[in-house]
């Protein structure tokens, strides 16, 4: 039932479901389950399990499908929204269902509504299924590492949580989010001293981890360049990117400069050319602004310096599949708060020397520059299983409804299936999705025709397994 695939997209994207905040998806989910006499589990994470029976004879197959319940909450600059209190406003374009100005919330709110209408078909011939729904994917995976795993019974999770039809995905790397600090001292600006504002946007950003290796260029990273070039400039405020897993789309600082603004438009214009032809929509603003009693960070070309210097995007390639990333580093955000810098980044792998070696070169740079470092979050990656049964069901029934070859591969981005293979030996774990563009940034649109394949794909694989 496709249909109810999107009707209950639309209720769950009506629901406010930032990262942290999932109680009301979760009591959705609780109606749910009560209104369909379905035995059902939540914890103080806001993760929910529901479970429906097998209506063959004797069944003791049993699956688990499994999504998240929540979003990530970016949206553009000039976009009046609240994603705690507000719902996504949806739109359609030809086969593309999006919001207006924000995230849409397809990852993982298409998964979660796919496996709802899975639920809601009694005459849909299944096995014992348990449906795991977990809370702060997007932030610390802290519902998937309080998921309790002695409740289900099942040895193979099928997640609707990827981008791409077609692709099975089988492994995915590790992310760490450290935030690096540094207190400045600040100084009083010369009252005749001019004040520029510089704000970059138009930026595609995107997920951090499944499109790091497309050319996507970082706002905070290309701000940092242009202001270096203006020389001898003063920060006087500082603030750009959004979430640890998004590239950074927008980034603005109010700074002084002893130079003309004629002068620094023209290295402004020079410098938005540049970068046209990779990135269409980019804008560089620079203007004149009015501030009394402004303060700057008296050492500010030391900031500059260290940005510049820090590494950025991919950092090594597989060597048999060039386009592969083994290790990436993502500037996620930065922000001066009373002299206080505060720098997030997130470092993806599947390899754990190149891991440890990125972040003690990462931390060693930091340092060097007077910052001090904390590890925020920590997810593990998860391996490709050998001798699977889910990867050859999820491969052989895509083929036979299509007559298209489905991709078995790994991922750069992170996923649950490393904490729950750590929760669970031998898990066979499988992750599929329809097509979802521009992940984790407001240009996020989700494929109608895409939704609709991978429906009937879930559909057989449910009546196959």
């Amino acid at each position: 039932m496709p249909d109810k695939t999107l009707d209950y997209f639309t209720k769950i994207s009506s629901i406010p479901r930032p990262s942290g905040m999932e109680k009301g998806v979760m009591e959705f989910l609780v109606e749910f389950a009560k209104s369909h006499n379905l035995q059902y589990f939540t914890d103080s994470t806001y993760n929910v399990i529901i479970k429906k029976p097998s209506n063959r004879p004797k069944c003791d197959k049993t699956l688990i499908l499994q999504a998240h319940t929540d979003m990530v909450c970016e949206k553009n600059g000039d976009v009046d929204f609240d994603f705690l209190t507000q719902g996504i406003n949806l739109k359609t374009e030809g086969d593309f269902l999006m919001a207006n100005g924000t995230t849409l919330g397809a990852d993982n709110g298409i998964g979660l509504s796919m496996i709802l209408s899975i639920l809601d078909d009694d005459n849909l011939d299944i096995p014992n299924l348990e449906c795991l729904f977990t809370a702060q994917e997007e932030t610390t995976m802290q519902g998937a590492n309080d998921a309790d795993f002695s409740k289900l019974k099942g040895n193979c999770l099928l997640s609707i949580d990827g981008t791409d039809e077609a692709r099975i995905e089988v492994s995915s790397a590790g992310m760490k989010v450290l935030k690096y600090s540094r207190k400045f001292t600040t100084t009083p600006l010369n009252s005749d001293s001019p004040i520029y504002k510089l704000k970059l946007s138009g930026l595609r950003g995107g997920h951090s981890g499944s499109e790091i290796n497309t050319n996507r260029k970082n706002a905070i990273k290309l701000l940092f360049e242009l202001v270096k070039s203006y020389k001898d400039v003063k920060i006087i405020s500082l603030t750009g990117g959004g979430k640890a897993n998004a590239i950074p789309r927008e980034c603005e600082c109010v700074f002084s400069c002893d130079r003309a603004i004629s002068e620094l438009q023209t290295i402004t214009k020079n410098f938005n050319l540049t970068y046209k032809a990779i990135e269409p929509d980019f804008m560089v603003k620079l203007e004149n602004v009015d501030l009394t009693n402004a303060n700057f960070i008296s050492k500010s070309g030391e900031l500059i310096e260290f940005i510049n210097s820090h590494k950025n995007g991919v950092l090594e390639y597989d060597k048999e599949n060039t386009t592969f990333p083994l290790i990436s580093n993502n500037l996620a955000n930065i922000k001066l708060t009373e002299g206080v810098v505060d720098v997030i980044v997130s470092i993806r792998s599947s390899v754990a020397k190149l891991e440890e070696q990125c972040i003690n070169e990462l931390n060693s740079n930091a340092e060097s520059f007077g910052f001090k470092n904390e590890l925020l979050t920590s997810a593990p990656f998860f391996e490709k299983k050998e001798n699977s049964y889910l990867q050859g069901l999820c491969k052989t029934s895509y083929e036979s409804l299509f007559d298209k070859e489905a991709i078995i591969e790994g991922i750069h981005a992170g996923l649950e299936g490393g904490v729950f293979a750590s929760k669970k030996k031998g898990l066979d774990i499988c992750v599929i999705a329809p097509n979802i563009f521009d992940a984790h940034s407001p240009k996020e649109r989700v494929s109608l025709s895409s939704i609709f394949r991978v429906y009937k794909w879930i559909e057989k694989i449910v009546k196959d397994f």
